[in-house]
């Protein structure tokens, strides 16, 4: 492939071979050839695995050597932590909104085709509201995750009058206040609901405990701290995992794509899995940035399904590279149609006891017909690639088998070592702590909430300009 900053797309059903043939190998090429990498690893640890050990023998491919970091949520021995929301790269109440967006978003699949409706909309404006808070509180302290969702999860009564306390939220507001004030209690707790109950399926001490922690910052293609960086989702928590990984997705695209970083690939397999906002955009704009896409998925009407037919076109229509392997109906036919087609010249021999006789025409087919690519064998590809200014290629067009040598594979896999304990949780006398520090992480962060709720109220109601926002209890009927 001579520019794989164009985007790439491998498509094929499961056991085409896309995963073992093509991105696998992605990984290891970007690494041999020196990139920052991102990969998002559905079945964790299947990819981490392939990129921990080929970095750990290709580091002088890099001038400055990578570190090589893990999120995984099921196993905290085996995961760093990070915060995606860290106060230091959110400079407006837009990043704030950004990654409620995307939380909100990967938690209800559903409303990427009712943007804009007020139910999808009110719960993302007060997420938003409740991060910004935290990151203008005490300079952005406690300005994570975990602490967002145990602020929303409070009295509403007290979460308003605090967050109407400050300036800025007080427009940003203005929909829950006047219902608020008019008195329309099922309107205002529908908003809230509808943002409280999908959060409080992510409530978990293992969540809470690596995404309050910093270990290390999302800006992976940063020239003076290059990072390799696997985030690890689990096939049976999807569900939950999603919402949190996508906050890291969206997070990790708007620091990398700039100017004046490293080359960087992200790689996202089974695409389908996560909602990640902004990927028509990074396709678009991250080629003159040296970003190098790579999406995994099986099917087109999987990416429509889950992105919404708009998204879905952009990205379909975007990718400069294609790797096919065996599909079906609709992405065939997409994929046919995209390959062209070509003058065909036919002969036919019409025989009779008179005579025989023969004709010549020619008709415009397919290049390669969706049959084709229906009842391709494993390992064989259909495909396009693109080429740049003085690296002109002729065929563009492929249909060919990519040759695997399955004995080195096999070779290689059996040296790998397994991704290290990262954390340890022993106490000096070597007993596994592991539990304890994660359940004392989780009371700390929500005692530090309640404080914060505390702290608020009785600043609010010592400041003659503000008091007035405290609900004051109305008079009994007999107190006349």
């Amino acid at each position: 492939m001579v520019n794989p900053f164009r985007a790439t797309a491998v498509v094929g059903t499961p056991g085409s071979g896309k995963s073992y043939a093509v991105i696998n190998n992605f990984i290891k090429q970007q690494i041999e050839k020196g990139f920052a990498l991102y990969i998002y690893d559905f079945k964790f640890d299947d990819l981490s695995v392939i990129a921990y050990n080929h970095l750990r023998t290709h580091l002088k491919s890099y001038t400055v050597p990578p570190k090589f970091y893990v999120i995984n949520f099921d196993d905290p021995r085996r995961s760093h932590r990070c915060n995606p929301i860290n106060p230091s790269f959110m400079t407006d109440i837009s990043d704030a909104y950004e990654s409620a967006y995307v939380i909100m978003l990967n938690l209800n699949k559903t409303w990427i085709t009712k943007q804009g409706d007020f139910f999808v909309e009110s719960p993302i404006i007060l997420l938003a509201a409740i991060i910004w808070y935290l990151r203008l509180y005490k300079d952005g302290r406690y300005c994570t995750f975990p602490h967002a969702i145990e602020l929303l999860n409070k009295r509403y009564a007290d979460l308003f009058v605090i967050l109407t306390s400050i300036p800025a939220l007080e427009n940003y507001l203005s929909p829950f206040m006047d219902a608020w004030r008019s008195g329309a209690q099922d309107q205002l707790q529908g908003q809230i609901a509808s943002a409280k109950i999908p959060l409080s399926r992510m409530i978990s001490p293992q969540l809470y405990w690596v995404m309050s922690g910093d270990d290390f910052t999302l800006d992976i293609n940063n020239p003076h701290e290059p990072k390799v960086l696997c985030i690890g989702n689990n096939p049976d928590r999807q569900n939950i995992y999603s919402a949190a990984l996508g906050l890291y997705n969206s997070r990790i695209v708007r620091l990398i794509n700039r100017k004046g970083r490293l080359k960087s690939g992200v790689i996202i397999d089974e695409l389908p899995t996560i909602y990640f906002r902004g990927l028509d955009n990074l396709i678009a704009t991250a080629r003159s940035n040296k970003v190098a896409v790579c999406l995994g998925f099986q099917d087109y009407s999987q990416l429509t399904r889950d992105y919404g037919d708009k998204e879905s076109k952009v990205i379909q229509n975007t990718v400069g590279n294609v790797f096919a392997g065996q599909v079906v109906g609709e992405t065939a036919k997409s994929l046919s149609e995209r390959f062209g087609k070509i003058l065909q010249r036919r002969e036919s021999l019409s025989i009779s006891p008179e005579q025989k006789s023969t004709s010549i025409n020619t008709q415009l087919d397919s290049l390669i017909p969706a049959s084709k690519i229906a009842n391709l064998s494993q390992g064989m590809f259909v495909g396009a690639v693109s080429d740049n200014f003085g690296e002109r290629i002729e065929q563009k067009i492929f249909h060919a088998q990519i040759v695997v040598d399955n004995a080195a594979v096999a070779r290689e896999t059996a040296a790998y070592r397994p991704i290290p304990e990262i954390t340890s949780f022993r106490d000096a006398a070597g007993r596994d702590c592991m539990q304890e520090q994660i359940a004392a992480n989780y009371e700390r962060i929500r005692s530090e909430v309640a404080q914060i709720i505390t702290d608020e109220l009785e600043r609010i109601h010592r400041d003659p300009k503000l008091r007035h926002l405290i609900p004051q209890p109305k008079p009994s009927a007999g107190g006349r």
